[in-house]
């Protein structure tokens, strides 16, 4: 993280616009993992009016290197202070997606996740035990029964 030499005046409004900030409406559906989440659009929409009032500001610029893409958010306030994080995420390929379109489509996912993080809000529902790791992790295989015993044999003493 980068930050301004104080960042006094920003935490204070900041904490103010948490105190306020409503929560950002789920209007989209992730249909592989069958959950709801925020939407970009909706998180920046929820949050823009109380950033507002509290003369915050969040921007975010499109960042590469040798490893992937992401974006840098910088949240500032009316004072000059500011914090800033950079994430960026390697570039995967999608069938039927140019990688033009898989670009775009990373950008939007780490501004969404950026966005939401840098200002303590949620955006998906809480997937309760169903991670993208566990519904790809596989699951043991049941325990065979164990072998038949051979019938025991009685002997008896005279």
């Amino acid at each position: 993280m980068t930050k301004s030499h104080s960042i006094r005046h920003l935490t204070a409004a900041l904490a103010k616009a948490q105190a306020e900030m409503p929560v950002a409406m789920f209007d989209a559906q992730n249909k592989f993992l069958n959950s709801r989440y925020a939407s970009l659009g909706a998180v920046i929409e929820a949050s823009r009016p109380i950033l507002a009032k509290y003369q915050l500001s969040l921007v975010q610029f499109p960042i590469s290197d040798a490893t992937g893409i992401g974006v840098e958010s910088i949240l500032a306030h009316e004072s000059g202070e500011f914090v800033s994080e950079r994430i960026v995420i390697p570039l995967s390929e999608e069938k039927g997606k140019t990688k033009v379109q898989c670009a775009g489509s990373t950008l939007t996912y780490v501004r969404r996740y950026s966005w939401a993080s840098i200002l303590g809000m949620y955006s998906d529902e809480d997937s309760d035990g169903s991670s993208p790791v566990q519904a790809f992790t596989t699951k043991p295989t049941p325990a065979l029964p164990p072998p038949p015993m051979k019938p025991t044999q009685h002997v008896q003493n005279n």
